[in-house]
């Protein structure tokens, strides 16, 4: 008769990520992460190599999810829907939005990862970082701002995280009147010029 694992890895990301969503990068052991997911600390070991390689398929997962649900309106030039699905991402996603918080913009990876968890963590902030780069593209068509690669920064992700952080990692539902700052912000911080796009 053949036994079923009790644990799988998708166990242990998961209990990776509400651990660093609650307690931080820094409290979270290889012990702690065995302890959330009900396994113990040999069958961790026996699935990942090391902390590191756990917190990075976790950061995988949760960027992943953030690029698909959030980033894919930026490459459309859709920045007010961008800024509608962060807000529902985060209400939907706590725990990832909190996650992604804690760990800034990537986990300090404390061992030496593997060469293909390497490479999927760059060609990952390569995938969001082309969803920036093609939102800037569209609106730099209708836009003469020189700054506007940074206000587009703050007006995307900077000021809704912001504005959310507090809420998230008290684990509190985000008011309903968020949604209101944070459009009125959008529409009024990428208010575009309306120089005209002269064709060749």
């Amino acid at each position: 008769m053949v036994r079923l694992a009790k644990f799988t890895d998708d166990n242990i990301i998961n209990a990776a990520i509400t651990l660093v969503a609650h307690c931080g990068v820094a409290s979270v052991s290889i012990a702690a992460i065995a302890g959330k997911a009900g396994a113990p600390t040999g069958s961790v070991y026996h699935r990942f190599e090391s902390r590191g390689a756990i917190l990075a398929r976790a950061w995988l997962r949760v960027r992943a999810d953030f690029r698909t649900q959030v980033a894919g309106h930026w490459s459309r030039g859709q920045t007010r829907d961008g800024v509608d699905a962060l807000l529902a991402w985060c209400r939907s996603e706590p725990i990832h939005a909190a996650f992604l918080l804690q760990c800034d913009d990537r986990p300090v990876f404390q061992e030496t990862l593997s060469a293909e968890l390497s490479a999927a963590l760059e060609a990952e902030q390569a995938a969001l970082d082309q969803c920036f780069r093609q939102c800037l593209e569209r609106i730099q068509q209708r836009s003469t701002d020189p700054e506007l690669e940074a206000v587009l920064r703050f007006t995307l992700f900077a000021s809704p995280f912001a504005m959310i952080k507090p809420f998230l990692l008290q684990d509190l539902p985000i008011p309903a009147r968020i949604d209101q700052v944070l459009r009125a912000s959008h529409d009024a911080v990428l208010a575009l010029d309306s120089t005209p796009i002269v064709s060749d």
